[in-house]
């Protein structure tokens, strides 16, 4: 792999495990088109990332009956020129439910505030196992990785 290349999916890691929210596209559970819905995101030790969800919510419906999704994240958008130009990063895979204690802990550690209502009935955590991650750093720069 190029320098370029690898610079750029250093940086698309860094940029998902900083990251506090994200896009979350899923397959919706009626019509089985895409739908779009702003969710916290965090990352687990290993690199997967996790969401935590309400049954209730239309996209945690969506992946109780097909579990691949994507998230985006982006670094922060800048007013004085095309944010188009601006470093994201689209990760794919499969999500399902996790009762693995770290992972909460991890979710936790990132999204402190989430602790009064983790434990609520409807709520679970989510793990996506990763396929791939698309990246653009720049303009002219856009790679896709296997993970």
């Amino acid at each position: 792999m190029d320098e370029a290349k690898r610079q750029s999916l250093n940086a698309a890691r860094a940029l998902l495990k900083s990251a506090r929210t994200g896009t979350l596209s899923v397959l919706d559970a009626e019509t089985g088109g895409p739908y779009g819905a702003l969710i916290n995101v965090a990352v687990a030790d290993d690199g997967c990332p996790l969401i935590l969800v309400s049954q209730l919510a239309r996209h945690t419906q969506a992946l109780m009956k097909d579990g691949r999704a994507s998230i985006m994240v982006h670094a922060p958008l800048p007013m004085d020129r095309d944010p188009l130009t601006e470093l994201r990063a689209t990760v794919t895979g499969t999500f399902a439910v996790s009762k693995d204690a770290a992972d909460r802990q991890s979710y936790l550690a990132h999204h402190p505030y989430a602790e009064g209502y983790a434990d609520f009935g409807d709520f679970a955590f989510w793990r996506m196992t990763p396929g791939k991650i698309y990246v653009v750093a720049g303009f002219g720069r856009i790679y896709s990785f296997d993970l």
